[in-house]
C-alpha cells in the first residue's frame, strides 16, 4: 500500500529564541498531528522543518492560517508549505551514524567520504560537525545502501585519506553505552613507551626488529613482548619517570577525554606495555580504569 501523502512546512531566515514555540503553538489548533521535525542552524541561520499529517489539499489552508497568525517580529523569516508525496517510514535503527575525524577535513575528504557513501547506496539525511579544533570531526545520519559495503570501503580508505572513521548502527541501544576504552600506544599517545625505553638503553634497533618480526608474523605478541622486554634488563628504574615525563599525547587526547567525562562517560585505558607509565598517564588525564598488574621489571643475573 502507498504511503499516505503528508505536508512538509519548512521556516528559513535568521535563528533567534521563540521560533520554535511560536510554530509549533500556531500549528495546534489547525489539526494537523505532527509527523517529524528536523531543525538545523548554520552561522545564525535556521533551517526547521516539520512534516504534518495533511494530504495535499490541506497545504494551501496551513500556509494561509500560520501566515496570517505570524507575529511581526518573525516577518523576515521565510516560510513555505509543500506537499510530500509519502512519508519516509525507515526506522532510525536502519540508519547508520558515520563518524569522519582528522586533522584536515576538506573538500577532498570530505568528497570521497560521501562518494563511498553514494557507492554503496546510502544517503546522509543529516550533517553535524562535532569539533572544530585539535581535530575536525563530523557525524553523519546516513539511510539506505548497504550497511557492511559502507564500513568495508570506508575502512579501506580511511589511511589514504588520512582520517579516522567510525560506523555504527544508530538508535536508542547506542545511547546506553557509556564506556569509552582506549589503547595507550600509538593511540592516546604519540609513539611507543617500549621504543622510548629501548632508546635510553640502547638498544633501540634490536627492539625495533623484534617489534617488525612480531609485525610480519614471525612471533607472537606474548614472545614478541617478552624479547623486547628482556632487551632492557638493566635500565634504571627511575628511567621509567623520565620517560613519563617525555611522553606526548596525540592530538585532542586531553580534549576527548575531558569531553567524555563531562558527558558522563566511564573511560578506561588498556596497554601491553608499562603500568608504571599509564598509570601516571591516566591519574593525569583522568582515566577512571586502568590495568591492575603491573610488569615485573627485569634485572641483571
Amino acid at each position: 500500500m502507498a504511503p499516505a501523502p503528508s505536508t512538509l512546512v519548512t521556516l528559513t531566515g535568521p535563528d533567534r529564541p521563540g521560533i520554535a514555540a511560536w510554530l509549533f503553538a500556531a500549528l495546534e489548533p489547525l489539526g494537523a498531528s505532527v509527523l517529524d521535525v528536523e531543525q538545523v542552524r548554520v552561522h545564525g541561520r535556521l533551517l526547521l522543518c516539520v512534516e504534518l499529517d495533511a494530504g495535499p489539499g490541506r497545504g494551501p489552508l496551513l500556509e494561509a492560517a500560520l501566515n496570517d497568525g505570524r507575529p511581526v517580529e518573525l516577518a523576515d523569516l521565510v516560510l513555505t508549505v509543500a506537499p510530500l508525496a509519502g512519508r519516509d517510514d525507515r526506522h532510525p535503527s536502519g540508519r547508520q551514524l558515520v563518524t569522519v575525524l582528522g586533522p584536515r577535513l576538506g573538500s577532498h575528504e570530505l568528497g570521497a567520504v560521501f562518494s563511498l557513501i553514494a557507492g554503496a547506496g546510502g544517503n546522509a539525511d543529516r550533517i553535524v560537525q562535532l569539533s572544530r579544533y585539535p581535530v575536525t570531526s563530523y557525524q553523519l545520519v546516513v539511510s539506505g545502501g548497504d550497511a557492511d559495503r559502507l564500513r568495508r570501503d570506508l575502512a579501506a580508505q580511511a589511511g589514504p585519506l588520512g582520517v579516522d572513521v567510525a560506523v555504527q548502527r544508530a538508535g536508542l541501544h547506542r545511547r546506553a553505552k557509556h564506556l569509552i576504552v582506549l589503547d595507550a600506544d600509538s593511540t592516546l599517545l604519540q609513539g611507543e613507551v617500549i621504543d622510548l625505553l629501548a632508546a635510553r638503553a640502547g638498544r633501540a634497533d634490536e627492539v625495533r626488529a623484534v617489534t617488525e618480526a612480531a609485525m610480519a608474523g614471525e612471533l607472537d605478541f606474548g614472545q614478541a613482548l617478552a624479547e623486547r622486554v628482556a632487551l632492557l634488563t638493566g635500565l634504571p628504574e627511575e628511567v621509567l619517570d623520565a620517560v613519563a615525563a617525555d611522553l606526548v599525547l596525540a592530538p585532542g587526547a586531553r580534549t576527548l577525554v575531558r569531553t567524555l567525562r563531562r558527558l558522563g562517560y566511564v573511560t578506561a585505558v588498556v596497554s601491553g606495555g608499562f603500568i608504571q607509565v599509564v598509570a601516571g598517564l591516566a591519574a593525569d588525564l583522568g582515566i577512571d580504569h586502568v590495568p591492575p598488574t603491573p610488569w615485573r621489571w627485569p634485572t641483571a643475573g
